[in-house]
């Protein structure tokens, strides 16, 4: 007989979940085998990899391979890779395709101090991400403006041809 949960949701509300049984290690790494047959955790979230199975005893460890093998495997990829996709577009405007890498390498950006205690708050003049970086960063050519504890970079200027399309369309502002 499957015991019933409550699982506490990020919205504050509580889902109910079936256990059959669980299996956990002092160090706090628990496996849930779920009324559906399913092994994960214990809000129903797919395991990571299999190597979180060996937590389970030898014969139960088996079975739970072969399931995992079975379906586990496909589930939990294409589980963590939408995850993934949610994740970079809730990150805002930053794209993983570029169709055009070489219009990244176009964008120019001014950047300014962000601390508070600087004694410079100008703005420099528009550079390549050749002159700050040993290689480009993912979001150059791709935000707008983006701050760290040290600068803010804002885009200078839209890389020609797709107005827009990486940045503001808007002129560089004279320094």
């Amino acid at each position: 007989m499957a015991q019933k949960l409550f699982i506490k949701m990020a919205d504050g509300s509580q889902q109910p979940v079936k256990v059959i049984r669980s299996w956990a290690t002092s160090g706090g790494n628990s496996v849930f085998l779920h009324e559906n047959g399913r092994y994960a955790y214990k809000d129903g979230s797919p395991l990571k990899s299999a190597a979180e199975l060996d937590i389970l005893p030898r014969v139960q460890r088996e079975a739970a391979l072969a399931w995992w093998i079975r379906k586990g495997r496909a589930e939990a990829e294409a589980h963590y890779e939408a995850k993934l996709a949610k994740d970079r577009e809730a990150a805002g405007d930053f794209r993983a395709e570029v169709p055009f890498p070489d219009e990244l390498d176009a964008a120019t950006y001014c950047r300014k101090r962000s601390d508070a205690k600087s004694k410079n708050p100008a703005i420099s003049a528009p550079h390549a991400w050749m002159e700050w970086f040993p290689k480009r960063p993912d979001w150059w050519g791709q935000a707008k403006e983006i701050s760290f504890t040290d600068y803010t970079y804002v885009m200078a200027e839209a890389p020609s041809g797709d107005e827009g399309a990486l940045g503001d369309d808007s002129s560089p502002g004279a320094d």
